[in-house]
């Protein structure tokens, strides 16, 4: 009775680990809860290896039953799949994303000992994240690293990435754990380690570059349910076609598919006067549409320039299910009736976009549609593949229509934070229906509109040039810290006498 209601509560545990995420202090609630999860492993380590698997695999099912419940929303409410079907395919992809923290788990019972615990549990947990961030694509959503946005250990996001917050949260989530134990001593060596953490927030990687960029960020609030209305198609694409030709600026962007039209069928009588618009302004107009590639289709991000300057971005980190059919799926496709989803995926070597402004500076904006901010270690390749024109702000296009009134775009917006903070670059975001948003350098978020609601943000954005540490040497730092971490644990195990072995602490 005792272990199935460790079970339990193993589950709760992550499912509350999963919502505090979302709170603006939610790094230290994450860090006690993930304590307390500790000390469930703990306290059951004489029921051996199984069980604790077990409840790691539990306390992983809660956290992502909670963390991405949303897709149940564009399944169901948007797609038109049965109840039951969409909520057994969230149960079903939380199972399987539940195998990471069991990795985690695992490799910590089978490697540290307790003389170097603390950071053989951190990598064990750093290694798995990072391979759920890249098997089969990768989905490293709601990582326990994203609440450090407003956490004690942001500061060495733009070191070691996400990643690197994410050790540190394992860490000092072990210190608290095992704090009670050893008179509290652990407290004071996660205190010193904050302390330190908290000196590099203020390290400037990159500087600014010329005058403020004046930007206008279209949110048009199209419900996604309306998509197959031909009435609703017809008032988002003049919305939008009406909306950039009303002012001017030196940037205007719209959401991804704000314009529903396949490129070949958007009205040249529009491009002819937006062109003249552009030509007289000296702006720039970046829009998301359907993109056409020969016969197929694309998700396309395309800017308009003066003088006739045109630019296409394809997005290269295609949705599975959503945007492409993975071989042998098809029938999936067909029960959730998705639009467009077989796709065309750009390369990773697409050129940035280039604004020029006269007399100040050209500015180089890298562009990411929809979920692309997620993956940080992709962001930072493109930055480096292109020394020469480095990018001095990051652009992203999304439309979370798909997920209605859930956590899914404030998770999101957490996530495009983060961007900023690894790259010292600020964020722009237009996005169908929230949040749209202007974000520093600092990941701090500037200005923003409220979610649901139809309206412009207009507002400044200074560029930055330079990169920092992470972009220069991406996840490998942290990954060869973690790997090495292990190694030398797994060697003090083997060294330790049967005896001592049997006294070792989880």
């Amino acid at each position: 009775m005792l272990l199935y209601r460790a079970y339990l509560y193993s589950f709760l545990i992550g499912i509350t680990t999963a919502a505090v995420g979302n709170f603006s202090n939610g790094a230290w609630w994450q860090m006690l809860l993930l304590a307390i999860f500790w000390r469930q492993i703990h306290q059951h380590h004489f029921h051996g290896l199984k069980t604790q698997v077990t409840l790691g695999w539990l306390f992983g099912l809660g956290y992502f039953c909670q963390g991405i419940w949303w897709l149940y929303v564009s399944m169901h409410d948007v797609g038109g799949m049965p109840a039951p079907m969409a909520a057994g395919g969230v149960v079903l992809l939380a199972g399987f994303l539940a195998f990471f923290p069991t990795l985690a788990v695992a490799l910590g019972a089978r490697f540290y000992n307790q003389s170097n615990s603390a950071i053989a549990w951190a990598s064990a947990w750093t290694i798995a994240e990072w391979l759920r961030g890249n098997i089969l694509t990768g989905f490293p959503w709601i990582g326990f690293g994203d609440a450090q946005i407003n956490g004690p250990f942001q500061g060495l996001i733009p070191i070691f990435g996400v990643l690197g917050a994410t050790f540190a949260t394992i860490w000092g989530a072990y210190k608290i754990g095992s704090a009670p134990g050893r008179l509290f001593l652990p407290l004071f060596s996660l205190g010193f380690a904050i302390a330190i953490c908290s000196l590099f927030e203020g390290v400037e990687f990159t500087k600014p570059v010329g005058k403020m960029l004046e930007v206008r960020l279209f949110q048009g609030n199209f419900p996604q349910t309306m998509q197959y209305d031909p009435v609703a198609i017809n008032k988002q694409n003049n919305y939008y076609f009406n909306g950039y030709l009303s002012k001017a600026a030196d940037l205007t962007v719209g959401p991804e598919t704000a314009i529903t039209l396949p490129e070949n069928l958007i009205p040249t009588d529009w491009v002819t006067n937006l062109q003249t618009h552009l030509n007289e302004t000296k702006g720039y107009v970046l829009t998301g549409l359907i993109g056409m590639n020969g016969d197929q289709y694309s998700n396309r991000a395309k800017a308009y320039g003066p003088n006739g300057e045109l630019y296409t971005y394809d997005k290269s980190h295609l949705v599975p299910f959503g945007e492409y059919i993975p071989p042998g799926f098809e029938w999936f496709i067909r029960a959730i009736r998705a639009p467009l989803s077989q796709f065309t995926m750009g390369t990773n070597a697409q050129p940035h976009l280039k604004i020029k402004r006269g007399d100040e500076p050209d500015i180089s904006a890298a562009i990411m549609i929809c979920y692309e901010d997620v993956f940080g270690a992709e962001i930072a390749q493109r930055i480096r593949q292109f020394p020469a024109s480095a990018p001095n702000m990051l652009i992203n296009l999304t439309n979370l229509a798909w997920f209605g009134d859930t956590s899914a775009p404030w998770q999101h917006l957490r996530l495009a934070q983060l961007r900023s903070l690894e790259t010292g670059l600020p964020t722009i975001r237009a996005t169908n229906t929230g949040v749209t948003a202007i974000i520093n350098d600092k990941g701090k978020v500037v200005s923003q509109l409220p979610v649901f609601t139809q309206g412009v943000l207009t507002g400044s954005v200074q560029a930055r040039s330079g990169i920092t540490p992470y972009v220069q040497f991406g996840d490998l730092p942290i990954l060869l810290l973690s790997i090495i971490t292990l190694a030398l644990s797994w060697r003090k195990k083997k060294q330790l006498t049967p005896s001592s072995s049997r006294a070792t602490v989880l």
